[in-house]
């Protein structure tokens, strides 16, 4: 294999790493893991998010070099992807905000005699309370694989261009390896995303149920105005 193929392979894994920590496949793979509270359970759930946005991505690749054969797009591609991945990334930075507060304002049971009656308290993020436990199937992660899928929505416009620069002169074999090579990055940094963050939810998990749950409003928060930036940002070009 020559020097400039694996350059051009080298390049490809670093494409896949840039559009792997992209802010909004950070977020979204932040929120869908900040219920596990595992390392290994979140680096999976972030492999299953990259395998359908990789696959989506190979799609992409498809129709526009092979059979529409062009690289570039009308900027309202990438504003409908932008706030497709906007709409969802919100809905899941909710989800997790609300999640989260519910764990800090908690409705507690109480008895007085014979009667049992229950309502909310606020709890302080102190030590002591155990989170809720969760099942994860394949059910679930087929569904994180779709919400992965439903970020790629626009066609990742570098990976075209730098595929059709090597067709020419290098073949479908080389432009497969390339494309291999870049799924691969961007599945290894998406799994490394989902262990990070499955690492820092089950640190906040371990000291407390509350603490779990404050963390998971304010990232929660963060993720839902960064989904209102997104959506905003591809407004001019949609109407």
């Amino acid at each position: 294999m020559s020097s400039t193929v694996l350059a051009a392979l080298a390049t490809a894994g670093v494409l896949g790493v840039t559009h792997a920590v992209e802010p909004d496949h950070v977020a979204g793979i932040s929120s869908l893991t900040s219920e596990y509270g595992d390392s290994r359970l979140s680096a999976l759930a972030g492999a299953c998010f990259s395998l359908g946005h990789v696959a989506l991505v190979i799609a992409w690749l498809v129709v526009a070099s092979f059979l529409l054969d062009r690289t570039a797009f009308s900027p309202v591609f990438d504003a409908v992807g932008t706030a497709g991945a906007g709409v969802i990334l919100g809905l899941l930075g909710a989800t997790m905000a609300v999640g989260g507060l519910r764990r800090v304002v908690r409705t507690d049971e109480h008895e007085h005699g014979d009667l049992t009656h229950s309502h909310p308290h606020v709890h302080l993020p102190l030590p002591g309370f155990d989170g809720h436990d969760h099942d994860h199937d394949t059910v679930s992660y087929l569904e994180t694989g779709l919400v992965g899928a439903l970020f790629t929505l626009s066609p990742p416009v570098s990976m075209i261009a730098f595929s059709s620069t090597l067709l020419p002169d290098y073949g479908t074999g080389v432009v497969s390896l390339a494309v291999l090579t870049y799924g691969v990055a961007i599945t290894a940094t998406m799994s490394l995303l989902g262990a990070g963050a499955g690492a820092l939810f089950g640190l906040t998990r371990n000291r407390s149920k509350t603490f779990h749950g404050a963390a998971q409003a304010v990232a929660g928060l963060a993720v839902a105005g960064l989904a209102a930036t997104l959506v905003v940002d591809a407004l001019p070009s949609l109407i």
